[in-house]
């Protein structure tokens, strides 16, 4: 078999592809409550003929294997929804499926659904053609909490990989030589003593007044840090009416860097601020860091071989209605935006071709993933594929919208092909495996350590 008939393998699973796509996205579920969409790939790939492994430690988490022989192949799904980003398919104006319920507001149906079918397409390659190797599809839970793909690590569920296949929805279709920031989160829970604030507010001590400024000494800090080092947080005062003293307060940070090192020295800082508000306040402070995930390692050599699958796979075409929609959707964004997306990518509106390819340079991900991980233990790739129009960002309506549709799916299959053409080539030719796994070693110089805190 050569590598057209692999792509005519992922071409037959067209259906298939699809319907993944569809019912992921029509039951979404958030970061750690996913039950339904592992269940419902599990199966769908027992059928398939893998076997299927599930760590009790990581429950909505599995792998589905097939073969038994090295190399040992791991395409990456994911299928974790956003909160609050519950939207209408094919809708170009704000509306709710179910309001301020979750929806796919990353595109992770695709994804899950494009490393899927690619799976199942090495599957039947490697069944007909009886060539050596392993495949795995690994269904990976709490890629928004950027930590499902640590824990599955810290359990060795990546044990025996030789490399993994990762792709991302997007607006244009690009292999990447480096992604995704390093990242951290930290929980901040300030206790103080509660009091009227009216007829007793000096025998208060207000927890919330200590959240507020963190916040202050946070933005203070935000001039002190390398470049592309992002500090953002959400908070909640615990539901206190104004007239008490709020005794209970809370912030929930993440701070992204280019490298581990820079997240953990900016994490140490900004500690300091938080127990800086909690002396000026003389409340307490308890600091929870959570699991933190690393950068995406560059791999030049394995960045080459998607580039080329991206551009030997058959791209998709657009009916005239799927554009207009595009067009539709591309009208609800600011213009000036718009514009600056257009000019960044080279793409007026849908992607019809394969950006070149130092493009990524200028497009890099500043986004994280636990995906990064990945590429600390074995040599990793990452592309993605057009999905909506250009100019729409990540956890948006618009991604909703988009990828309950043909537009989303076609990216989808699309990447598939990709994904497959990749394995192809690493079960086929042996030597650009060689080649990627001496980059791999060239680059991690130093052990990989899961950094999850277990809860």
């Amino acid at each position: 078999m050569d590598k057209k008939s692999i792509y005519s393998e992922v071409q037959d699973l067209e259906p298939v592809c699809m319907d993944i796509c569809r019912t992921v996205w029509e039951n979404p579920e958030q970061s750690g409550s996913e039950q339904k969409c592992p269940a419902y790939l599990a199966d769908l790939l027992r059928e398939e003929g893998f076997r299927i492994t599930v760590d009790e430690n990581v429950p909505n988490a599995f792998i589905a294997e097939y073969g038994s022989s090295r190399p040992c192949i791991a395409i990456i799904g994911e299928y974790d929804a956003l909160p609050g980003l519950s939207q209408k398919a094919g809708c170009t104006a704000r509306e709710a499926v179910t309001e301020g319920g979750p929806g796919h507001g990353c595109g992770h149906n695709l994804l899950g659904a494009g490393a899927a079918t690619a799976a199942i397409a090495v599957r039947r390659f490697l069944e007909k053609s009886g060539n050596a190797g392993t495949v795995r599809f690994y269904g990976c839970p709490e890629e928004e909490l950027l930590q499902g793909k640590v824990k599955m690590a810290y359990y060795h569920m990546f044990d025996g990989c030789d490399a993994a296949i990762t792709w991302h929805p997007g607006v244009a279709n690009m292999a990447h030589d480096r992604a995704y920031l390093a990242n951290v989160s930290a929980h901040y829970y300030f206790t103080g003593k509660s009091s009227h604030a009216a007829f007793a507010p000096e025998l208060g001590r207000s927890a919330l007044d200590a959240v507020e400024l963190m916040s202050v000494g946070a933005n203070y800090l935000r001039e002190h840090v390398i470049d592309f080092t992002r500090i953002h947080y959400t908070t909640d005062s615990g539901g206190f009416a104004p007239n008490i003293v709020p005794s209970q307060a809370s912030a929930w940070y993440y701070i992204r860097a280019p490298h581990q090192e820079d997240v953990q020295s900016t994490l140490k800082r900004l500690n300091k601020v938080a127990q800086g508000a909690a002396l000026m306040t003389e409340t307490d402070v308890r600091i929870e860091e959570g699991t933190s995930c690393s950068e995406f390692v560059e791999n030049t050599s394995f960045a080459d071989i998607a580039y080329e699958n991206l551009t030997e796979a058959p791209r998709p075409s657009y009916t005239k209605a799927e554009l207009d929609f595009a067009r539709k959707l591309q009208g609800t964004l600011d213009p000036a935006s718009l514009t600056a997306a257009r000019d960044q990518y080279g793409i007026d509106l849908m992607a019809d071709g394969v950006s070149p390819r130092g493009l990524w340079e200028s497009c890099e991900m500043k986004s994280s993933s636990d995906s990064g991980d990945l590429s600390r233990m074995m040599p990793s790739c990452v592309f993605t594929t057009a999905c909506w129009p250009v100019g729409v960002a990540y956890h948006t309506w618009q991604v909703t919208a988009a990828g309950g549709t043909s537009l989303g799916s076609k990216g989808a299959l699309y990447a598939a092909m990709a994904a497959a053409g990749i394995a192809y080539d690493l079960l086929t030719e042996p030597d650009k495996l060689e080649r990627i796994t001496e980059e791999f070693h060239q680059r991690n110089s130093e052990e990989y350590i899961p950094l999850y805190k277990e809860s």
